[in-house]
């Protein structure tokens, strides 16, 4: 168990092989996106919107990744991506590459607590000084519509195929659907991760993939799209 108030720490990058010894590394908190889990301090690599993670590190896309900010608080961040590189030398190198999209500055300290209770219609957030926050579900509703709206004005389709275009309005429209007709989690899901696989194959499409504002895109969009995933 954790001593004093502190979440527990993780093995980090590098101490995973002499090779990442000679990076310098930064600790930062993980925090799940599920209720599964339990937040940890871990050392990682950090670049722009990247991080390096050792391969046994329990993370996963959408997790939160807290930074701590030098004028106070600490920086959120969401794994829009995960993946996993293989060293072929056999090195003992493997890691993992996080594509982070920042979340913004929260006035909490860094590695301390952040206690989440899910139950019935309503979410209570116990955060920095135990305020307590709640909201009711019912409205997430109307927030997902309006994210999706702006997933939808937001996209630059001037570098998108015909197809990918129809794909994207096909995927978001039965989102919405879904959303007006059904309160069942799972059909959300369901849509929700058509939806993102649209998405992917966008961002991952010959020639798309390559333009810098189908990259921002996609990286917002796909923090959304998990963003809601993980409340259902």
């Amino acid at each position: 168990m954790a001593e004093n108030n502190e979440v527990p720490r993780l093995p980090g990058i590098r101490a995973i092989s002499a090779f990442f010894q000679n990076f310098g590394g930064e600790d930062v908190v993980v925090r799940p996106a599920t209720r599964e889990g339990n937040s940890f301090k871990i050392e990682v690599l950090l670049s722009e919107g990247k991080a390096v993670f050792p391969p046994a590190a329990p993370v996963h896309e959408g997790d939160t990744v807290e930074r701590a900010d030098p004028r106070g608080g600490v920086i959120e961040y969401t794994i829009s991506r995960y993946e996993f590189s293989k060293d072929p030398f056999e090195h003992g190198n493997d890691h993992w590459n996080a594509t982070l999209t920042e979340k913004g500055h929260v006035h909490r300290s860094f590695a301390q607590p952040n206690i989440v209770v899910h139950g019935g219609t309503n979410q209570i957030s116990v955060g920095n000084a135990n305020q307590l926050q709640q909201s009711n579900v019912t409205a997430d509703a109307q927030r997902l519509v309006a994210a999706l709206e702006e997933i939808a004005r937001a996209a630059p389709r001037d570098d998108f195929t015909a197809d990918h275009a129809e794909a994207l309005d096909d995927a978001i429209s039965d989102v919405k659907k879904t959303v007006s007709t059904t309160e069942k989690p799972n059909a959300l899901k369901r849509s929700l991760y058509g939806l993102r696989g649209v998405v992917d194959e966008i961002g991952t499409s010959a020639g798309a993939g390559t333009k810098d504002a189908v990259k921002a895109w996609v990286a917002a969009a796909t923090t959304t799209i998990i963003t809601h995933l993980t409340g259902l």
